[in-house]
């Protein structure tokens, strides 16, 4: 008698430990979703982005007097006559390095500060001026 009472206590406590069906705890352990990613081309270019750079620290965007800060680099205007390839601008954001050694820009792609669809989102806006 006090064998079955020993594995019906077992059998219980056993049965206690089994709250979740399985595979069910792989959900329970999954990371967190990943911080969406920036894809708004004036959070991109200014010092609201975080960590992405900021454009307007260095160039300024004369036709807008909100974004005419920087005087280090090139005015952003003029784009389209500058960089008839969009191509070759998205390159340059990427890594102006390649085309200027000396240059002060960093290398949004290639230090991985922007994704290449931010590069693309931001040379699109650019492109405009």
């Amino acid at each position: 008698m006090k064998r079955i009472i020993f594995l019906a206590i077992l059998g219980a406590l056993l049965l206690q430990g089994c709250k979740t069906t399985p595979g069910a705890s792989a959900a329970a352990d999954a990371k967190p979703a990943a911080k969406p990613l920036e894809m708004n081309p004036e959070v991109l270019m200014t010092s609201k982005n975080a960590g992405m750079g900021n454009c307007l620290a260095c160039h300024a965007i004369p036709s807008r007097p909100e974004l005419a800060a920087g005087t280090i680099a090139p005015p952003l205007i003029g784009m389209k006559q500058r960089f008839p390839d969009i191509a070759v601008l998205k390159a340059n954001i990427a890594d102006q390095k390649k085309f200027n050694p000396q240059t002060m820009m960093p290398p949004f792609g290639r230090n991985k500060i922007m994704t290449p669809e931010q590069i693309d989102v931001l040379a699109q806006y650019i492109y405009q001026y």
